[in-house]
């Protein structure tokens, strides 16, 4: 039987390039990276650090551990941080900002990534009053994974860069997708990140490496990160072996390649509509495709029988089901899993 997983964008496996190139590496491509003497990982975080338009970058083994590290860099226990209602920082990073960095969390409602910022003012602390955490920093996600791969635009993140330095906040960007919200836009990815303090973008999700995150900024801000990173169990020794898969990772042909993932996404999207079902599909700006049932069902039941149909996906909640394009997904993939899961569909609602 076919498989098409659709699970998410972490799925995916190295092109045989980024193959070839590892195992041609030697000895001396490797060293101790909690010493500085990875010369692959070096390279690596210098490499990142220009292309993102930032000081300095580091390496760490995971998004969640990136998040974590920018937080910890930037704040102090008992500080309040604001986060967006559903994002991953929020909802999936297992409350490590409040555990270990004994951060005050308030979410923020927004559209698609965007708050109102008369809102978000109404939510900012006095820093003068004693009773009160300190507001300190904000985060914001690009693209968003909850909103359906929603890219929250520049002219956004300048607004939200104003209130920043109105508010004298610090600015935190989980870009675990960033560049899929730079390649839809068709921009470069500085246009996003010049407006942030810190950023954090994955190097496994859909540029297709097998671990590891990329965290970015300041100079000073790095150098406070790696020790942090340390703390949480993320140093590393000879990193350079998984390293060297993002520096072809972060070459421009590879970068480009997500607007497959996009277009690969927009057609499944425009296939589901065409079903005229009682499902809502969300508007799908990169490569995440979510829908929802306008009528009460089971949705574990739905999930159950597309993995039997061969298409495997998440219910991210009780009445929605997301779909992830990425690097291994076909056009054909694309029109086999439309009409498996119009079937499925069909037969359920």
């Amino acid at each position: 039987m076919k498989i098409v997983d659709l699970r998410s964008d972490t799925v995916t496996k190295p092109s045989p390039e980024m193959w070839e190139y590892v195992k041609s590496m030697g000895n001396s491509q490797l060293g101790d990276d909690v010493m500085g003497e990875d010369p692959t990982v070096n390279e690596l975080e210098e490499k990142a650090a220009k292309l993102i338009g930032k000081e300095a970058a580091l390496f760490v083994t995971s998004g969640t551990q990136g998040n974590l590290v920018s937080l910890l860099s930037q704040t102090k226990p008992g500080d309040e941080i604001l986060l967006e209602e559903v994002s991953h920082i929020f909802l999936n990073e297992v409350g490590g900002a409040a555990r270990i960095g004994g951060l005050m969390i308030r979410t923020y409602s927004s559209v698609r990534g965007v708050p109102s910022f008369e809102y978000l003012q109404s939510l900012i602390r006095d820093k003068e009053e004693i009773h009160e955490p300190p507001s300190m920093l904000l985060c914001t996600e690009n693209t968003h994974n909850y909103h359906g791969g929603a890219i929250v635009g520049v002219d956004a993140l300048k607004s939200m860069r104003d209130f920043i330095n109105k508010n004298e906040l610090k600015f935190h960007l989980d870009g675990a997708r960033i560049f899929n919200a730079a390649v839809g836009l068709n921009v470069p990815v500085t246009e996003f990140t010049k407006y942030v303090d810190t950023v954090m973008f994955c190097l496994s999700k859909g540029l297709s490496c097998p671990v590891g995150s990329i965290v970015a900024g300041s100079k000073e801000f790095i150098s406070k990160a790696r020790k942090f990173r340390k703390m949480v169990g993320g140093g590393m020794r000879q990193a350079g072996i998984i390293a060297a898969f993002g520096l072809l990772a972060l070459e421009p042909k590879w970068i480009k390649r997500l607007d497959e993932d996009h277009k690969n996404a927009k057609k499944l999207a425009q296939g589901l509509k065409n079903f005229n079902l009682p499902i809502k599909v969300h508007p799908t700006d990169t490569n995440i495709v979510i829908i929802e049932m306008l009528e009460k069902i089971r949705i574990i039941k739905i999930i159950t029988t597309l993995n039997k149909a061969g298409i495997l996906a998440y219910n991210i909640s009780k009445e929605k089901i997301r779909f992830v394009t990425h690097y291994g997904i076909t056009e054909d993939d694309i029109n086999y899993s439309t009409e498996q899961i119009g079937l499925v569909l069909k037969k359920n609602l």
